[in-house]
């Protein structure tokens, strides 16, 4: 059994509705080179929202049995998969050194605290254990979103304008959760979103060129800084070949090469490099990432979106 394994069967058979819980709303702002920052302000709740956020958490983590797999840029639709990744890797490793200040945070006061917030947290604590669930907020947390809506509640047979109200929305489906230094992912969409993710796959992007360059494997660089620019399909391709390395393998290069032309690739090799244009820049990040495959049953050849080793 994995660690992550481990880790999940703990959390499963607790009893966490006997934690303590409390919620925090995340506050983000990126800087020029686009790194995420963040802070929080801690909320206090009636005890019937309480309920319902550790219900939340609860449903997320102990209502259906999930098969663990671990976080990949291109990994295929989840169903009932987690997907795992260290806290460490992530964004949320600032957030919750924000959280686990505690009361040391500000807490919310007024109306106007609960704006412009980039998601919510809850927190469920027991004898020294803790688990984070998350919640990316999408709408209506923004002043000038909140002030284009109106809201109306149907009572007594009539609708009643609610305009004079404080309405603050919230959808209570968990993201991704956290514990004990693994976080644990539903929804990998909005963990991307929430965790500055993009940002990340653009900073891979210009790293894994800057080696291409090094390494003098490519006759330019530049159609591929232009084709993937911030495609996110493309970018989670480029994350990809900087994951698996293959490209650095002088090996790798040479069988690819060598295999060109028998293989039907179409690539253009000039005085050992490779000639990369806009036409089939994702020809060679799929070969980078060595993902065309053959199926030893009938030779058929496959670009394999997903792949995962076997053995």
């Amino acid at each position: 059994m994995t660690a992550a394994a481990k880790k999940l069967k703990q959390l499963r058979q607790a009893d966490l509705k006997a934690w303590t819980v409390s919620m925090w709303l995340v506050k983000r702002r990126l800087d020029v080179q686009k790194v995420a920052h963040y802070s929080v302000v801690r909320v206090d709740l009636d005890k019937k929202l309480q309920a319902k956020l550790k219900r939340a958490v609860v449903e997320r983590v102990q209502g259906k049995e999930y098969k663990l797999d671990e976080y990949d840029f291109l990994t295929a639709d989840q169903d009932d998969r987690l997907l795992t990744i260290n806290v460490s890797d992530t964004d949320f490793s600032k957030v919750q050194a924000e959280v686990d200040k505690g009361l040391a945070n500000k807490k919310v006061e007024q109306y106007e605290d609960l704006l412009d917030s980039w998601a919510f947290v809850v927190k469920l604590v027991h004898d020294g254990n803790a688990v984070y669930g998350v919640r990316k907020i999408n709408k209506f947390t923004q002043a000038t979103k909140v002030g284009a809506v109106s809201y109306f509640l149907f009572e007594d047979k009539k609708l009643v304008d609610l305009e004079d109200k404080k309405i603050f929305t919230l959808d209570t489906h968990i993201d991704f959760f956290v514990f004990d230094g693994t976080t644990f992912i539903t929804n990998k969409k909005e963990f991307e979103s929430a965790m500055n993710f993009r940002e990340g796959m653009e900073k891979n992007r210009d790293s894994v060129l800057t080696e291409f360059v090094d390494l003098d494997v490519f006759s330019d660089v530049e159609p591929i800084r232009n084709t993937v620019g911030a495609n996110l399909h493309l970018l989670r391709k480029i994350s990809a070949i900087q994951k698996s390395g293959y490209y650095k393998d002088q090996t790798f290069l040479a069988n690819l090469i060598k295999l060109n032309h028998s293989e039907g690739w179409g690539l253009v090799i000039e005085h050992g490099k490779i000639v990369v244009d806009e036409a089939n820049v994702e020809l060679v990040l799929t070969l980078l990432n060595n993902s065309r495959l053959r199926s030893p049953i009938n030779q058929e050849v496959f670009d394999a979106a997903v792949k995962k080793k076997v053995g």
